[in-house]
């Protein structure tokens, strides 16, 4: 029998975070290089390479920079080309329909959202879907 069996009760983690520290955060270059080694810890060699690199404020902030320049350029893109950003959005949303809840769900879905702008689309009194559809129909009985 394990020592464990008996105890029932699991270990409980807590996290400590000392606000003073957050805008300097440490990074310690060697103990992520050596995490990904898989070398044991301790030892002569882990502490004359071990390198400490402070963060302070301006780099925080040249992230935030980056980021926000990041989305201004996206918004940029998606202002002069609108229909490339629609329809890849389109793409990407049946993408994940037809991977989570399959291909012939995914029909039923679309034919149901396209029944349903026609409906209001007639109730307005734009008839934009329906002279498409019957466009398209009557082309092949010409």
């Amino acid at each position: 029998m394990s020592k464990h069996s008996g105890s029932g009760s699991a270990p409980k983690l807590t996290i400590e975070q000392d606000d003073q520290q957050a805008p300097d955060a440490v990074v310690d270059e060697a103990a992520a290089e050596q995490a990904a080694s898989g070398e044991a810890s301790g030892g002569a060699s882990t502490k004359r390479g071990r390198r400490k690199k402070r963060l302070d404020h301006e780099d925080l902030e040249e992230a935030v920079g980056f980021i926000q320049g990041l989305g201004a350029a996206a918004w940029a893109y998606a202002r002069s080309h609108p229909y490339t950003v629609g329809y890849g959005f389109t793409g990407f949303v049946l993408a994940v329909l037809v991977l989570t809840i399959g291909l012939w769900s995914t029909i039923i879905i679309a034919v149901f959202v396209v029944v349903g702008a026609m409906i209001g689309q007639i109730r307005d009194g734009d008839n934009g879907i329906v002279n498409f559809f019957s466009g398209l129909i009557g082309s092949r009985r010409s």
